[in-house]
C-alpha cells in the first residue's frame, strides 16, 4: 500500500529530501510517524496526538513507512505489530539495518493480550516501549512528548554544529587570507625600508600579525577540543634536544635570557609541531612575566626510561593564588594585552593528548616553575621526525647547524639558490594573489595568476603556459579543492608539476590528507622565508629529476 501522509503538506505530494531539510530548518517541527494497516486506527491516533508542536506523518504498510523513513528525519515511529506483508518486527529489523534509521526510537502497539515472549522480541529488535490497545491517551501523549523534546534538542545541537563549522571556516580561511597578505607584504618590504620610522612600523605590523596568527590557531584549537574529540596529535620519532633548539632560536634575540639544560636520553616519539607550540607558549609566558634581564631556565631531564621531565622556570613574581587554580582553564588569564588566555589551556591539552601531566608551582620568593612529565613514546607513525628547518637547509646532513649566515640572513632572508621559474599562483583572494606576485617577482620569478581551478586550466590549455611550479589554495570557489586542480594540471601538462598547497586549516596540511607526490604543504599565514625556501626546494628537486 502507498503511504498516507496526513501532515502539514496539504497537497499530499511527497517532498524531496533537500526540500524537507530546508523546510525543517525553517519550521524545526519534529516528525512523528504512525504505521498501521487500518486507516481508522491512523485517524484515531492522529486525533489523539494532533498539536502544533510536531508534524504527524502516517503510513498503512511497512514498505510505505520505509519510503517515508528514508526521505524524512523522524523523531519517533509508532508501529503496529500485526500488519500484512511486513509486520512491525520485520519493519524494525530493516530500520536497524540502515544507517539513516538505525537510531529512530520505536514504540510498538498491538491489540493482542500481553505476551511476555513477544514483548521481549519487540525489545530485541530495537523498541523503546511496547503498548497495548486500547491505548491510554495520556500515556501515549507523554511518551511522544519525551521523544519530540529529544529530537528538538538534537536539531539544536546540529544547528550549533553548523555554526561551529561556519565559525571554523571563517577563522581558517577568511581571516587567514588577509593575514597572509599583510605578513607577506610586511616581510617583503622590511629589508628594503631605509627610513627608521618605516622599519619600525613594518616590524610592528609583522609582530602584531604573528600574534594574530597565534590567536587564530588557539581559537581553532579550542573549537576542536570543545566540539571534537580532543586535540589530535601525530607522533613521530624525534630528538627532543633538536625541538628545544628551535625554540632557543626563536628567543635568541632576547639578550641570552634563555638558559638550556639537558640531561640523559632525548630520544622518543611526540607530535613535533605540538611540542614546539607547547614550549613556545611556556617560554613566552616565562619571558613576559619575569623582570627584564632575568634568566629563563628550560631544563629537560631524560634520565628515566619511559619519561621526560620538563621544567620551565622564571624569577618573576608569583602567580596570585586566586588565579593559580584556574590558570589552565580557557580565558583564565587576567592579561588581555598579551593574548586570549588560551595559551596555557592548550598547553595542558597538548600534554594530556600525549598522556602526560602538567602542574604549576609559584611564589614570590622562588618564582614560577611549570613542571611537565611527558611519556617518551606515544603511538609512533612510520614516518621519521621531520625537523622543520631540515626542509629549508638549516641543518646539514650530519644534523649540525652551519656557521652564522651573512647579514641578509640576519635581516630575515637567508641565502637561497638563484634559480628562477615560471610560477602559477591560484587563489580566490585578490590580496593574496597580489602579495604573492609582489614577493615572487621581487625574487626574480615570472608569475601567472588565476582565481580558481577553471582559470588555472584555461591558463594551461588556452594560453599554453608551461609553469615550473604551482602555488595553490586548498579551498577554491564552488567547493573545489586545490589538490584536485593540481592533478588536473598534471594530466594536461603530462608531467609531475611541483605543487605548494596553502591552507588556512592546519589539519588539512597533515601528512596523508593530500596523497600527492612532489608536493609541499604550508598553513596560512605562511612565514615568508619558509615559503621562499620551500619553493626553491621544490624547484631544485624537480630539476634533479628532469
Amino acid at each position: 500500500m502507498r503511504a498516507i501522509e496526513n501532515s502539514s503538506n496539504p497537497s499530499g505530494r511527497r517532498r524531496s529530501v533537500s526540500a524537507d531539510f530546508d523546510a525543517g530548518r525553517a519550521s524545526k517541527l519534529p516528525v512523528v510517524l504512525i504505521v498501521d494497516d487500518f486507516a481508522e486506527n491512523l485517524i484515531a491516533m492522529e486525533a489523539i496526538l494532533r498539536c502544533d508542536e510536531f508534524e504527524i506523518v502516517t503510513a498503512q504498510s511497512g514498505r510505505a513507512a520505509l519510503d517515508i523513513l528514508l526521505d524524512r528525519s523522524v523523531a519517533l515511529a509508532i508501529i503496529d505489530v500485526h500488519m500484512p506483508e511486513m509486520d512491525g518486527f520485520e519493519l524494525a529489523t530493516l530500520m536497524r539495518g540502515v544507517e539513516k534509521t538505525r537510531y529512530v526510537p520505536i514504540v510498538f502497539v498491538t491489540a493482542h493480550s500481553p505476551d511476555v515472549a513477544r514483548m521481549f522480541k519487540g525489545y530485541e529488535v530495537g523498541a523503546v516501549d511496547y503498548l497495548f490497545k486500547p491505548i491510554d491517551q495520556q500515556v501515549l501523549r507523554s511518551k511522544v512528548d519525551v521523544f519530540v523534546t529529544l529530537e528538538r534538542q538534537r536539531q539544536q545541537l546540529l544547528q550549533i554544529e553548523r555554526m561551529r563549522e561556519m565559525f571554523v571556516g571563517i577563522l581558517g580561511h577568511d581571516l587567514r587570507n588577509p593575514l597572509q597578505s599583510i605578513l607577506t607584504s610586511a616581510e617583503r618590504s622590511l629589508p628594503n625600508a631605509q627610513d627608521d620610522d618605516l622599519r619600525k612600523a613594518l616590524q610592528v605590523i609583522r609582530q602584531s600579525g604573528g600574534r594574530m596568527a597565534r590567536m587564530i590557531d588557539q581559537i581553532l584549537d579550542l573549537t576542536r577540543i570543545r566540539f571534537g574529540n580532543g586535540l589530535a596529535i601525530r607522533p613521530a620519532a624525534a630528538d627532543f634536544r633538536r625541538i628545544v633548539e628551535q625554540i632557543a632560536d626563536e628567543f635568541a634575540g632576547r639578550d641570552g635570557r634563555l638558559r638550556l639544560d639537558f640531561d640523559g636520553d632525548m630520544q622518543g616519539a611526540w607530535d613535533v609541531d605540538r611540542m614546539l607550540q607547547l614550549l613556545s607558549n611556556l617560554v613566552g609566558n616565562a619571558v613576559e612575566h619575569s623582570p627584564p634581564g632575568s634568566k629563563i631556565a628550560l631544563r629537560i631531564d631524560g634520565a628515566a626510561a619511559g619519561w621526560l621531565a620538563i621544567d620551565v622556570c622564571n624569577d618573576g613574581p608569583g602567580v596570585p593564588s586566586a588565579l593559580r587554580d584556574a590558570l589552565f582553564e580557557p580565558f583564565a588569564s587576567g592579561d588581555r594585552m598579551h593574548g586570549l588566555g588560551l595559551g596555557l589551556f592548550i598547553c595542558r591539552q597538548i600534554v594530556l593528548a600525549h598522556g602526560g601531566t602538567i602542574e604549576l608551582e609559584s611564589d614570590d620568593d622562588r618564582g614560577t616553575r611549570c613542571h611537565i612529565l611527558l611519556p617518551r613514546h606515544c603511538a609512533v607513525e612510520t614516518r621519521p621526525f621531520f625537523d622543520r628547518r631540515d626542509a629549508f637547509g638549516a641543518f646539514g646532513a650530519d644534523g649540525r647547524r652551519p656557521e652564522a649566515e651573512e647579514p641578509r640572513a640576519r635581516a630575515g632572508f637567508g641565502p637561497r639558490p638563484s634559480r628562477t621559474a615560471v610560477i602559477l599562483v591560484v587563489d580566490d583572494d585578490p590580496d593574496v594573489l597580489d602579495s604573492l606576485e609582489l614577493l615572487l617577482t621581487t625574487e626574480g620569478h615570472e608569475v601567472i595568476s588565476a582565481a580558481d581551478g577553471d582559470a588555472a586550466t584555461d591558463v594551461v590549455v588556452g594560453d599554453r603556459a608551461r609553469p615550473d611550479l604551482v602555488i595553490i589554495d586548498y579551498h577554491l570557489p564552488n567547493g573545489v579543492q586545490g589538490p584536485h586542480v593540481v592533478r588536473r594540471l598534471r594530466e594536461l601538462l603530462n608531467r609531475d608539476l611541483p605543487a605548494l598547497v596553502l591552507s588556512g586549516d592546519p589539519s588539512e596540511t597533515e601528512p596523508g590528507r593530500m596523497p600527492l607526490q612532489n608536493c609541499a604543504q604550508l598553513g596560512k599565514p605562511a612565514d615568508v622565508e619558509r615559503l621562499l625556501e620551500t619553493i626553491q626546494r621544490l624547484l631544485a628537486d624537480s630539476a634533479e629529476r628532469s
